[in-house]
Formats: C-alpha cells, sequence, structure tokens
C-alpha cells in the first residue's frame, strides 16, 4: 500500500471535521474511530455513508450564526452583516472566517468586535479565494509527480501512466517519466482518473477571509463582519388585472430577489433598498447560471419607510435566502378596484426621432397612486404585467406589460401595454414651409375605427425641447398637456373615419 496514501487517508476524517469546523460528541467521536477502521480496510463508500450520519445529528457548524442581515439594492449587490462567537487567544491570532460571498468585494470588508470594542485589533487581512477545482489541483502540480488512469479500446483495458506533469493546456496533459523521461501527451478525454497526492495547503474549498488579530485576553468574543457583494439583487413585479368595463384594475406587487453572489444566508433579516444608489464603479454583469424558483408568502411582509433619500422595504420576518435561488414574497397588499384610465393615443412628430411605433395606436391605462384606493405608497421600479377576465370562460388572459420607474405616492402612473388592432391611423404632410430657424406644415390625420363600438383617439403632435411652436389653423380644438406636447381628441363612430388637420408653426 503506497503509505503517503494511506497517511492521507488516515487524516481524511479529522481534515473534513476540522474544514467545517464541527465538534464532536464523545459517541461521534467513537463511530469517527470505526470509520477510520473502515477507511484503512478500503471500505470508502461504507465510511462515507457512516461519516455522514455522524455529523447530521451531531455537528455544529463553524458557518452557523445567530444574527445574520442582508441589504439589497436593485444594482446586482448587497451589503451582507453577520454576527458570530469568536475564541480569541491572549495575543497573535489567525481567524479563519468561511461562508462568506463568492463575489464579495474585500476592500469593503469591516470588523467589529460587538462584545468588548477594545478587545480585538485587526492587523492584516486576506481574502483567499484559489479554490479547490480540477485546473486549480493541475496548475499546482505543474513539475510534481502525477497518475493518469488512461482509457483502453476495444479488448484492450485501462492504463495507468505515471510521471512528472509538464504541462496541462488546453484538451491535453503532458507527462514525462521520471526514470526514462519519455513524455507522453494524453488528451483529456482519454482520461478515466487523476490522481494526486495530497491536496495543497493552500487551496481551500470555499472562500474565507483569514485576519490577523490582535487579543488582550483569552475567551469568547462576540463579533460582526459587514461586507459588500455583487450578484444580489432585487426588482419588483407588479401584475395588475382589469375588470370588464375597464375603468378599474386590482393591483398587488412582489419582490423577486436573485441571488447569484456565491453564499448563502440563512435566517436572514432582510432589508430592501428602492432609488437610485450612486456607486462609483458599476457592477460586472451578473454571470449566468441556473436558477430555482421558490415562492413564499407570510402575514407578515415588507413595511416600507422613508430612509435617507431612498425608500426602505423591511421584511416583518426572517427567511433562508439560498445561493442561486430566486425567491418571491409578496411586497403589497392586493388593492382592489383601483380606478383607472384607458387611453388610445397616436403620436406623430415632424422630427421621427421623438416618436415610437408611428403607424400604431397605443393603448395605455394610467391610475393614480393613492391612498384612497388602497395604495399611496413608495412603488420601487418595477414590471407591471396587466391581464383581463375572459367573460366567456373566466380566465385570465395577458393584455400587456409596461415598466413603471420609482414612483411616489400620490403620483399618476401610465402603462402602455400594447397597441390597437382595429383602430388604423393614417398621416401625412400636405403643405410645408422651411426657413433658417422655423417650419410651417400642415398635417393630417385620418383614424379609421373597425370596431363595432365607439372609440376616442387622443392625437399627439411632439415637438422638440429646443423649439416654440404654435397651432395657426385646426379642424378641432386643441389642449396643452404639457410644453412639448400638442392633443387633440378625435371621437369616431363604430366602423367609421374621421380625418383630423392642422397646421403648426415652430421656430427657434
Amino acid at each position: 500500500m503506497d503509505t503517503s496514501r494511506l497517511h492521507l487517508q488516515q487524516r481524511m476524517p479529522d481534515a473534513l471535521l476540522q474544514a467545517r469546523g464541527v465538534t464532536l460528541c464523545p459517541l461521534a467521536c467513537a463511530l469517527t474511530r470505526i470509520i477510520r477502521e473502515y477507511i484503512l480496510m478500503r471500505q470508502p463508500r461504507l465510511a462515507a455513508w457512516m461519516l455522514a450520519v455522524v455529523l447530521l445529528p451531531a455537528g455544529i457548524s463553524a458557518e452557523s450564526s445567530g444574527n445574520v442581515a442582508v441589504t439589497i439594492y436593485q444594482d446586482d449587490f448587497g451589503v451582507v452583516k453577520e454576527q458570530r462567537e469568536m475564541e480569541f487567544e491572549k495575543g497573535m491570532n489567525r481567524l479563519h472566517f468561511t461562508g462568506v460571498a463568492e463575489r464579495m468585494d474585500p476592500t469593503s470588508v469591516s470588523f467589529t468586535c460587538l462584545s468588548e470594542p477594545e478587545a480585538v485589533t485587526i492587523l492584516e487581512q486576506n481574502f483567499e479565494y484559489d479554490l479547490v477545482g480540477t485546473e486549480t489541483l493541475l496548475r499546482r502540480y505543474i513539475d510534481h509527480p502525477v497518475s493518469l488512469l488512461v482509457m483502453g479500446s476495444g479488448a484492450t483495458g485501462a492504463s495507468r501512466i505515471q510521471g512528472v506533469l509538464a504541462a496541462a493546456t488546453g484538451d491535453d496533459l503532458i507527462l514525462q517519466e521520471a526514470e526514462t523521461g519519455r513524455m507522453h501527451i494524453v488528451s483529456r478525454a482519454s482520461i478515466e482518473r487523476i490522481e494526486l497526492e495530497r491536496k495543497p495547503e493552500d487551496l481551500l474549498t470555499r472562500p474565507t477571509l483569514v485576519w490577523l488579530a490582535h487579543a488582550t485576553r483569552t475567551g469568547s468574543q462576540r463579533c460582526q463582519v459587514a461586507y459588500t457583494t455583487d450578484g444580489i439583487g432585487w426588482q419588483a413585479d407588479y401584475t395588475a388585472v382589469l375588470n370588464e368595463r375597464e375603468d378599474a384594475l386590482d393591483l398587488n406587487g412582489w419582490v423577486t430577489i436573485n441571488n447569484q453572489s456565491g453564499a448563502a444566508y440563512h435566517d436572514a433579516a432582510i432589508k430592501l433598498i428602492a432609488g437610485d444608489v450612486r456607486r462609483v464603479q458599476p457592477s460586472p454583469p451578473p454571470m449566468l447560471r441556473e436558477r430555482a424558483m421558490v415562492v413564499q408568502a407570510d402575514v407578515r411582509g415588507f413595511e416600507e419607510r422613508s430612509f435617507m433619500e431612498y425608500h426602505l422595504y423591511a421584511l416583518g420576518r426572517r427567511s433562508t435566502l439560498q445561493n442561486r435561488q430566486i425567491k418571491q414574497i409578496e411586497l403589497i397588499d392586493p388593492a382592489r378596484d383601483v380606478p383607472v384610465t384607458k387611453q388610445l393615443v397616436f403620436a406623430t412628430s415632424i422630427n421621427p426621432w421623438l416618436v415610437r411605433n408611428r403607424d400604431k395606436v397605443q393603448v395605455k391605462i394610467e391610475f393614480d397612486n393613492e391612498a384612497e384606493h388602497g395604495l399611496g405608497i413608495a412603488l420601487p421600479r418595477g414590471k407591471v404585467r396587466v391581464f383581463k377576465t375572459d367573460p366567456v370562460d373566466g380566465t385570465l388572459e395577458f393584455v400587456g406589460e409596461d415598466v413603471i420607474d420609482h414612483t411616489p405616492r400620490r403620483e399618476r402612473l401610465s402603462l402602455y401595454i400594447g397597441d390597437a388592432f382595429d383602430i388604423v391611423p393614417e398621416q401625412k404632410i400636405t403643405d410645408q414651409q422651411r426657413g433658417e430657424r422655423f417650419v410651417t406644415f400642415t398635417r393630417s390625420v385620418e383614424i379609421r375605427n373597425r370596431k363595432e363600438a365607439p372609440a376616442t383617439v387622443l392625437v399627439d403632435e411632439l415637438v422638440p425641447r429646443y423649439v416654440n411652436w404654435r397651432i395657426d389653423r385646426s379642424a378641432l380644438p386643441y389642449e396643452q398637456p404639457d410644453a412639448f406636447t400638442c392633443r387633440f381628441e378625435v371621437n369616431v363612430d363604430a366602423d367609421s373615419s374621421v380625418t383630423l388637420t392642422y397646421t403648426m408653426t415652430q421656430t427657434w
């Protein structure tokens, strides 16, 4: 038997326990010794199963803590605050703090001794994130002996190649036999197993903060660690259901939290910040990974309050955010029968870049964020999906969606949810005169209503912010919703058409 491998096997249970920060009771220690004997008897599968039995009921993870808080921002980053009991010896200490986020910003770490602020001083900090993996192990074993088990072909069985690893790049491994100097170039696709003597001591199984700390006395201290991390963010998602008359809707909102930070936060106090918080350097784009959906609701939802120039939403209970998980939690209590105004809008302009969908009539839904309608709270930026009940079978059908910006209470919201199918606009310029600092034009807009009911269409002439304007002639009266919009209200009977003509002068 290879004594170096035997020595590694003998130490494996203790090393595993030490890496996980586990302390076992006497019975568990006895079972662990039995497991070690099984390992020596070359029954690793049974040993691994028994080790799992020992660890599950008796282990106490050093990574667990009684207090974790996560504040999440909408720009794919968050602030993590965690309290743990830590043991110190008087004098110099080397502390390992595992369980931190893989995407943390190590320059943001803050350490505080809560129980005795003057008792512990941090002298040095390192963020160790060179983790165990096939590529990192192979890089560390360059110029060191390895053993490869290479697949055979046909009747030829697998063969073993031993030598010093000369290179591990691309799709091949290059080995050199120590005695003969013969070189072997082995395709990774043909390798069944790679055997290494031992794990390099400086390689870790998870990201770890390592501190050099000085303590004034021996004993346990309650400490808090805070840091920022990328890869965790949230967004608001709203669902609106229109009634049959399309003059009211029911609105509810959910928070969607996406945790791709590389760490789980168990039983955490969760806060959300809504608003445009400035960061000096933008976050890198989030990595695309597999995601799992968890839908969770509780009577104690989010409580909204003002916080500096932003709004803060604190969850009234603790919740667990697993890594690579999407969690949804109800944001607002459903608001019932919120009055809405449905608008059909045709926007046009002599400056084409001001208008989207120049040949379509837009369908818009508007409502007020008022307490008397069951709202009256700060609504975070998010997507609003609008549904309507099919009167034939009573099922909800999707009719459009839009994104709202951060909206304070007592403000009006406007949702552009789609384009009308049966209302056809057709517009053209019938006359135009241009000078050095003016333009005068006559526009003709025909609205054809192919519905079986009358419709009202708002025709908006949009002007740039740098010009002055006036209406010289018009077939219909107009209004001015703002300084850069001229609006005509066109009423069209069922299955008929109306033509609007007006002349506008713009100066600059």
